[in-house]
């Protein structure tokens, strides 16, 4: 099987058009929200769209959340959450203005139900942008996969995570074999799709709690949480494998056999993340001394 990498992370291009997006449906939004309360306190008459069941669907709000162009999103919590305060507060506003098509009293507690539902529905429109730009803030943008910035944080998150649990995590440190050789003869163009091949190729491998950093150039770091040596020895050889049994074609039809080099070390005990990553350097070096394309694993006991 060969893998063909895209021009650029399409997660990328995709949550850059969505917080661009975003903007203009959050004016959309307060533009409506406008509108309500100008029926609601003068003679202006209700629109019949704000009136239907599928309201939330038919706003201008609506049309961006259920096109087609953030069906990426679709399984984020947050996303997900918009959903169901914009409908509820669409609900409160049909109730409100029922009443004024009916010409009847509007009761306080409906009022205040869609005030309410108003505010939260601000708050989590803030909250899903701030998810947008921190997945941006702290992702490769060339290969997709998590930046230093993002490693930083995670790797204390995780050595606090061992001391606390006493679980084990290995981090790994991984180096493409002969990257340079690739860039010299095809060019950096091609250099950069086998670098988003490769975070392909290894991220499919993943479990859905380990993580990918890119730790710059062509070295990549891996953290495998709840796992020791010897299971991050079986899962990274099995990565390897796939990774050199996976030809990887360039734009201009290049076929490129790819393989690299593991080192791993255990996150844990009293060495500080700063010492496991040069352990793990360590076995990276001793991998590459003993002819590449090889997991070394440093077992010398953490204290």
């Amino acid at each position: 099987m060969s893998i063909n990498p895209p021009d650029q992370p399409l997660f990328t291009r995709n949550t850059l058009a969505a917080i661009r997006e975003l903007d203009i449906a959050i004016a959309h939004h307060s533009d409506w929200l406008r509108q309500i309360h100008a029926t609601l306190i003068t003679d202006r008459p209700s629109s019949p769209t704000d009136l239907n069941v599928d309201a939330h669907h038919q706003c201008e709000f609506g049309k961006w959340y259920y096109g087609e162009g953030m069906a990426q999103h679709r399984g984020e919590s947050d996303f997900a959450a918009l959903e169901r305060v914009h409908q509820a507060m669409h609900d409160a506003a049909r109730r409100l203005l029922s009443h004024r098509v009916t010409a009847t009293r509007i009761d306080l507690a409906d009022y205040e139900r869609f005030m309410d539902q108003a505010i939260q529905f601000k708050q989590e429109l803030r909250a899903y942008q701030y998810s947008l730009i921190k997945q941006i803030c702290t992702v490769d943008q060339l290969t997709g996969a998590w930046n230093r910035h993002a490693m930083s944080m995670k790797l204390g998150e995780e050595s606090e995570r061992t001391l606390r649990s006493g679980q084990p995590c290995a981090v790994c440190m991984i180096d493409i074999d002969h990257f340079k050789r690739v860039n010299d003869q095809y060019g950096h163009k091609v250099g950069d799709e086998v670098l988003q091949a490769f975070t392909s190729i290894v991220s499919i491998a993943l479990r859905k709690y380990d993580s990918l950093f890119r730790y710059g150039g062509e070295e990549f770091l891996m953290l495998l949480p709840n796992t020791t040596l010897d299971n991050a020895a079986v899962l990274l050889n099995r990565i390897r494998e796939a990774l050199a049994a996976t030809p990887i074609t360039g734009s201009g039809g290049q076929v490129i056999h790819l393989t690299a080099s593991f080192g791993v070390a255990q996150l844990g005990g009293h060495e500080s993340v700063e010492d496991v990553l040069e352990l793990a350097d360590h076995a990276l070096l001793a991998a590459k001394a003993n002819g590449r394309n090889r997991v070394c694993v440093w077992d010398v006991p953490v204290l």
